[in-house]
């Protein structure tokens, strides 16, 4: 970890992390209030600490993380927006995922599209209301998802979810396709994140407890992180790593705005340069990637080191090598795995000229 970095968190006291195996009750009431005595870093702050390369890059799809007390992020949205945004016509979008549904663990949405106060508020007495692309309509959230994509230099979009107090399920336990920053506006929400369970054939890892499907109980372990957000804390959930939340002990609206950061879905990872190169080499690929363990599956489908999208990263030959050396092992691995030969990638040059195809 840079110096420049720690005398950040030093100052500041903005990278409290919850990792694996922790839990919010772990954290104890003297470093709650040693936290809230401190000076509270601003969102500006909290990009900047992410844009040292160890701060995000640490617990990269590794493990869920929590920041707290980030001054301005309580700011970013509240009701009241929500409810401007109703009666100005910009929530046409908007959706409610069933409360019903999510107490028998399954996530179901439908349209909700509020038109005023009185439609928003019967929305939410059926569930989670939420608006995804909401940096369309509001600046705030639009400058917040450019600050991210400059920061982090990846494709990003700010989604909002409110939930009315007393909800035992909020949303059930499920996957996402992208990781995701969530910054907890207004209200409290309890979050549980566990490790991802092992794989189901026929079955998307990063789409589990949606449409028709459930994760059964069994197939979690002991969270990983079991926290209740306030308003200006800050949540990392990775790709794929089941999460639930909850208002039942609450007694105001819970508002967050959810950043996420895609990589699989514009397929920024090495199973697309993989694809690119094998194409661009005139190979065919004998690989199935549904037979691959989970080791090897998370290999494939991991994204690109952080900040290859930036300006210049590509001019950094240690990391053009670097990309280059995994996707070759890794062509060679999963080919092995499946019993088959490793389809050509092209000489290094070659895919060089692939990654910079992104």
């Amino acid at each position: 970890m840079s110096a420049a970095l720690l005398r950040l968190i030093a100052a500041s006291s903005l990278l409290v992390a919850v990792r694996c195996a922790s839990t919010a009750k772990n954290l104890g009431a003297s470093s709650a209030a040693t936290l809230r005595a401190s000076k509270a870093p601003s969102v500006d702050d909290f990009f900047a600490a992410l844009s040292e390369e160890e701060a995000l890059a640490s617990v990269w799809r590794r493990a869920p993380t929590l920041w707290q007390s980030v001054s301005g992020a309580a700011d970013l949205f509240c009701f009241d927006d929500a409810v401007a945004g109703a009666e100005g016509g910009l929530l046409e979008r908007a959706c409610v995922a069933l409360g019903d549904a999510a107490a028998r663990g399954n996530w179901v949405s439908e349209y909700a599209a509020p038109g005023d106060r009185a439609a928003l508020e019967a929305a939410l007495r059926r569930g989670t209301v939420f608006f995804n692309g909401a940096g369309l309509d509001y600046p705030k959230l639009a400058a917040l998802a450019a600050r991210a994509q400059a920061t982090l230099g990846l494709p990003c979009n700010a989604n909002v979810y409110l939930t009315d107090p007393g909800r035992e399920v909020s949303v059930s336990p499920h996957t996402d396709a992208q990781d995701v920053l969530v910054f907890q506006t207004a209200g409290r929400k309890r979050w549980r994140v566990w490790r991802p369970p092992p794989r189901r054939r026929g079955v998307d890892p990063f789409g589990r407890g949606k449409r028709g499907d459930a994760i059964a109980p069994a197939e979690l372990d002991e969270p990983l992180l079991d926290a209740w957000l306030e308003p200006g804390d800050v949540l990392y959930v990775p790709i794929g790593f089941p999460h639930a939340t909850s208002t039942e002990a609450c007694d105001a609206v819970s508002c967050h705005v959810t950043l996420g950061l895609d990589t699989y879905f514009y397929g920024l990872c090495y199973a697309t340069l993989r694809a690119v190169a094998i194409a661009r080499a005139g190979g065919r690929d004998g690989v199935d990637s549904s037979r691959l363990d989970d080791a090897l599956h998370d290999r494939l489908f991991a994204p690109l080191p952080l900040g290859f999208l930036n300006d210049g990263a590509l001019d950094d030959a240690g990391l053009v090598d670097r990309i280059v050396d995994d996707v070759a092992a890794l062509n060679a691995d999963v080919a092995a795995a499946c019993g088959v030969a490793a389809p050509s990638l092209g000489d290094a040059a070659a895919v060089r000229r692939c990654a910079d195809f992104f």
